[in-house]
């Protein structure tokens, strides 16, 4: 994942007062502080931008380039990194104060050590920057900032000062603190890595980019195949987006549907100020250890889906609609009998270690003796036997029987998704 990182005020910091009151102070000029927790020095006193310039090539630039480091920022950052992120610094810092911003910056960074994997001075637009060079978190300590880049799907984190304070709660993402923002990063890296592997495992059969969207189109009706998801950060306003999607989706007959994680909360907010309402909400369980343990004595697993399509039809009564034969690295089908007659079914599909299980049904006249429970835990004994070492899977949130099923197989809760709909074409 890419994130950018603020300098000023967010990384550092800046004491403003102290060292412009000394200034004031010396020079016998005539201005009094009348905002001690202003994140602009013109706004901290009774003076105009040119006279805070004055200070700045008075020797004030030290209030940037001597501030210390905010605790845990560097311990974080070298976190980030150690985990395969990548780390932009992208500061507004202009030449006409900083000379030149990018050394400066850079210098303060290594004093500090500090690591970094790239140096973005002078950028005034940092939501667009994030969105045309594909950087997925921006932290900052300006609402403004955050408040914009959010606007284009951006998952923008405020760090939270007494100047923004009272705007904060705006923000779907803060902290006050350095490990409250390495918590928050750590939180939407993990949601939205569990979103893109359950979308990896399963697949639509046609899809299309759209401006850090994608679109899925299936032929079946399931939600999961018939949806936008929200990956990237966008160029274009939200609005026009909103607008271009829809008339896709009207055209091919299909509600406007979006796939949202807490992560998309602003997302969330604009489309239900347009009308969207809630459709569904459904849970991600995660098994840490697939025990080992041996299919049952009457499951058949499989690599190849033929057959068990049929016994997936006489299970549940009708056709598995998912295209089965697409997602992941490996498949698995098992079915569990009574005599030759399927009493339920169940599929795993494999990415690297994780298994993500798919279609656990049984036949409705044969449940609640056991049988839901041992296609599971057939489904993960054929997952481990490919090389699975842990496993994932979806519930509807108010389907309490299923959920009982899979806790009592080892499974919790760690997140959720929801699906907003304009109701169109259903």
């Amino acid at each position: 994942m890419k994130i950018a990182v603020d300098l000023d005020d967010t990384l550092s910091v800046v004491d403003r007062v102290t060292r412009a009151s000394g200034y004031i102070a010396r020079e016998g000029l005539p201005y009094r502080l009348v905002d001690p927790d202003a994140l602009r020095i013109a706004d901290a006193f009774d003076w105009d931008a040119e006279e805070a310039t004055k200070f700045v090539r008075a020797g004030g630039l030290a209030v940037f380039t001597e501030a210390e480091a905010r605790k845990g920022a560097r311990e974080t950052l070298t976190a980030w990194r150690a985990a395969g992120h990548t780390v932009t610094v992208l500061t507004a810092r202009q030449r006409d104060w900083f000379g030149n911003p990018s050394r400066l910056t850079r210098d303060w960074l290594e004093k500090r050590k500090i690591p970094f994997d790239e140096i973005v001075a002078e950028a005034t637009d940092k939501g667009r920057y994030c969105a045309e060079h594909g950087i997925s978190v921006l932290i900052d300590n300006d609402f403004a900032t955050c408040a914009a880049a959010q606007e284009r799907g951006v998952y923008a984190v405020l760090a939270v000062r007494r100047a923004n304070a009272a705007d904060a709660g705006k923000i779907a993402f803060r902290g006050a603190s350095w490990a409250q923002i390495a918590e928050t990063v750590s939180r939407i890296a993990e949601t939205v890595g569990r979103r893109d592997r359950l979308l990896a495992a399963a697949p639509a059969r046609r899809s299309e980019r759209y401006d850090g969207w994608e679109l899925r189109f299936d032929e079946w009706t399931g939600r999961r195949g018939n949806c936008v998801i929200p990956l990237n950060p966008s160029r274009r306003g939200v609005q026009e987006k909103l607008a271009a999607v829809g008339a896709r989706y009207a055209a091919a007959g299909k509600p406007c549907r979006f796939l949202l994680t807490e992560a998309d909360a602003a997302l969330a907010e604009t489309l239900r100020a347009r009308g969207f309402r809630f459709e569904s909400a459904v849970e991600w369980m995660r098994l840490d250890r697939i025990a080992e343990q041996r299919l049952a004595d009457s499951a058949r697993a499989s690599d190849e889906p033929t057959a068990w399509r049929e016994d997936y039809r006489a299970v549940r009564g009708g056709n598995c609609t998912r295209d089965v034969s697409r997602g992941g690295d490996r498949r698995v089908f098992v079915s569990l009998y009574e005599g030759e007659r399927p009493v339920a079914v169940a599929s795993g599909v494999l990415i690297g270690d994780e298994a993500t299980l798919f279609d656990v049904c049984v036949r409705p006249d044969m449940r609640r003796r056991g049988y839901g429970r041992a296609v599971v835990e057939s489904t993960l004994a054929a997952c481990r036997a490919r090389g699975a070492t842990h496993a994932v899977l979806q519930a509807e949130k108010d389907n309490f029987a299923a959920k009982a099923l899979y806790r009592a197989a080892g499974f919790y809760r760690v997140a959720e998704y929801f699906y907003l709909t304009d109701g169109a074409g259903a």
